[in-house]
């Protein structure tokens, strides 16, 4: 079997998922593929599930003990025989036509790496609640060559108390195995957060033909779990980390300063915000010393607090003279209902003695 493309599952206790990532692939209207899955010990029935699918195409991988998604993906990698890594994580799927679409621009564009957008989808729900592209705010309209310094870019906050930020990071691109073997990338297994965003940063930085494609055939599905693992002074600081062994490299080969630059911008608003959420965490542990000393040394966390109270006694105060107003109006409707009662009232008082008169006249 030769198979073209080779789509990589690493996998560990997805047994409520793991059906339906498959299932995905193997209604794909494009045929040549292998399916890789690699379980990382699972202690749950993923793997009974994975084998009551009888095709030649799937190979199952089990690691003796857990390693981490990278591991698996490295390990899946070096076992794939197709032309093209696929990437699919186990408790997301494809849409039929997905493999059969990205090869076409692929090979349009001699790209090295291809991607789509994504469909968000609520864990338990049926339909998408958003995208990647429009969560990211890039306006991706036709197919576009992303390169380095915009790929950093897409990563970069736009609001100091924004949790989540959507980046291109978060794509899963058809990726040439050939290029990943001729410039020696592959996972980095020490690390447990960001590493799709590294792998692919470290092929741009290879200069690889970065191609995006605008349509979903991708749907990711966001848990609440998943989402929630790593608090905001974790990931910041993680990010901080990923950010500065960057610089690094491109400080020794001063190749791309536009990308030197993007990472320099980058870096400088992750250190803001991990300041900020240090300082809220400080407050919320009424360590309120700690607070203050880092708002002297970093005055823009006192801005932003006076900004965000200000913002905060406008919605009030507006809230207040809305309800204010509705009170006003309230009352207004009600004496006029009054009115209109006693107007009733009179009506009916001046029938009953004209009538009364009438009879005994």
């Amino acid at each position: 079997m030769n198979p073209k493309v080779s789509i990589i599952i690493p996998t560990y206790n997805s047994e409520d998922y793991i059906a339906q990532a498959l299932e995905s692939v193997f209604n794909q209207t494009y045929r040549n593929f292998e399916i890789i899955l690699v379980d990382d010990a699972s202690t749950d029935s993923t793997v009974q599930i994975a084998r009551s699918f009888r095709d030649k195409r799937l190979q199952i991988l089990k690691n003796s003990q857990n390693r981490g998604v990278s591991y698996g993906r490295n390990r899946g990698i070096r076992q794939a025989k197709g032309n093209w890594i696929a990437l699919l994580d186990s408790d997301d799927w494809y849409a039929p036509q997905r493999l059969e679409k990205l090869i076409q621009v692929a090979e349009q564009y001699s790209a090295d790496m291809v991607a789509d957008n994504q469909f968000f989808v609520r864990d338990g729900d049926n339909y998408p609640w958003s995208n990647l592209f429009h969560e990211s705010e890039q306006d991706i309209l036709s197919v576009e060559l992303i390169d380095a310094a915009r790929f950093v870019i897409s990563d970069r906050p736009s609001v100091i108390d924004n949790r989540q930020t959507w980046s291109f990071g978060y794509t899963k691109p058809l990726i040439r195995r050939e290029f990943l073997l001729k410039n020696n990338i592959q996972y980095n297994e020490a690390i447990k957060v960001g590493e799709d965003f590294i792998l692919y940063l470290e092929c741009l930085r290879h200069q690889a033909r970065f191609c995006l494609v605008p349509q979903a055939y991708y749907y990711y599905r966001t848990r609440t779990v998943s989402l929630s693992t790593r608090t905001p002074i974790e990931y910041l600081s993680e990010s901080c980390e990923i950010t500065q062994s960057f610089i690094r490299k491109e400080k020794n080969h001063q190749t791309n300063l536009e990308l030197l630059e993007a990472l320099y911008q980058n870096l400088t608003i992750f250190k803001k915000k991990l300041e900020y959420y240090r300082a809220v965490e400080s407050i919320k542990h009424k360590k309120i010393g700690n607070a203050v000393k880092q708002m002297i040394v970093y005055p823009y966390i006192l801005l932003y607090f006076g900004n965000k109270l200000m913002s905060v006694l406008e919605n009030k105060t507006l809230a207040l003279l809305e309800s204010n107003n509705n009170k006003e109006i309230n009352n207004k409707e009600i004496n006029r209902k009054l009115s209109f009662k006693e107007i009733d009232r009179t009506l009916s008082f001046d029938v009953k003695s004209n009538i009364n008169n009438t009879v005994n006249s």
